[in-house]
């Protein structure tokens, strides 16, 4: 196993932005979001003109529920981030991972930047099972020991590009990826899970009964146990997908142009939102305690409770 233990620690600049000069999406694309609690959330941005120039970059916009936004940018590809419970300002912790095996750590107003592994593209971060583990390409699973280190756990059975890592309820964790792959690291063994189909997955969850959830590529959604799961037919969708949550008791499923919810396990629907909150775009889904769902796009990040939609950006 491969230890990394290189870590730079730096304070980074917080910039304190007006509510009324919060970041606009005339400016900067939005690449993906998380809830950190009931009034706090935070998105990584985009902007166009750094893109265009190839300077790898990230802008880190942190909102309060009625509060200033702040604003912070880190010096990499930052594609994904993950939230460590705890109370704020003492041990809660943001974590974002960038796409060449970089990570920063925030906390109480402080971060500290390191690398996992040298130019090893990561995917995807989550907290699962009281562990932050990240993914990504050749069948990567690093495991943070520390704020500056991580300990890597990949496997030589598990060879894919991965996507995605959620929490097993009964212990452990599972990841998606590549050419299906979908496959269950617990107590120190690793076991790959039929899926059922060859395509890129892109997003896995498990709910509090051990019920998985995967999406991906051609309108592919997988379901069931982790020992018989199933590809659910849709007839007349082949949009790709690239998040799955579960909220309230629905599984939702997002593409770039649209919001579906998966009814009787069998067929998709599009969710209609209703009133002035009307996204056009969407990509990343995020849930908290189950009384929030994050809809992030391009173009548009949106809370729903349930029950209505507010704007966040």
């Amino acid at each position: 196993r491969f230890t990394s233990n290189f870590c730079k620690q730096s304070i980074l600049k917080i910039i304190k932005l007006n509510m009324s000069n919060k970041p606009s999406t005339d400016d900067f694309t939005i690449r993906t979001g998380r809830i950190v609690d009931a009034n706090m959330g935070f998105l990584l941005l985009e902007d166009p003109i750094l893109s265009s120039k190839d300077v790898p970059h990230a802008g880190v916009a942190i909102w309060q529920r009625d509060k200033d936004w702040h604003r912070i940018r880190v010096d990499y590809n930052g594609i994904s981030g993950t939230v460590v419970p705890g109370k704020a300002g003492v041990n809660r912790r943001v974590i974002i991972v960038g796409d060449t095996g970089k990570y920063t750590e925030m906390s109480g107003g402080k971060a500290i930047e390191g690398v996992i592994k040298e130019d090893d593209a990561l995917a995807s971060v989550n907290f699962v099972n009281g562990s932050v583990i990240a993914v990504g390409i050749l069948g990567g699973v690093y495991r943070m020991r520390d704020s500056t280190s991580w300990e890597e756990l990949t496997d030589k059975n598990i060879e894919e590009n991965l996507s995605s890592v959620c929490a097993f309820p009964s212990g452990g964790f599972v990841v998606c990826g590549w050419e299906g792959v979908i496959a269950l690291y617990k107590s120190g063994a690793v076991k790959r899970i039929q899926s059922g189909t060859n395509v890129i997955l892109t997003s896995i969850i498990c709910d509090e009964k051990g019920e998985v959830f995967a999406c991906g590529q051609k309108g592919t959604i997988i379901c069931g146990s982790i020992d018989a799961l199933n590809p659910v037919g849709q007839e007349g969708i082949n949009d790709d997908f690239w998040s799955i949550a579960k909220f309230k008791g629905e599984i939702y499923v997002a593409s770039t142009t649209a919001l579906y919810k998966l009814v009787d396990d069998e067929k998709l629907e599009i969710v209609e939102i209703d009133g002035e909150v009307i996204p056009t775009t969407f990509y990343h889904l995020d849930t908290y305690e189950d009384s929030l769902m994050l809809s992030v796009g391009p173009k548009d990040a949106v809370l729903f409770d349930g029950k209505k939609w507010t704007r966040i950006l």
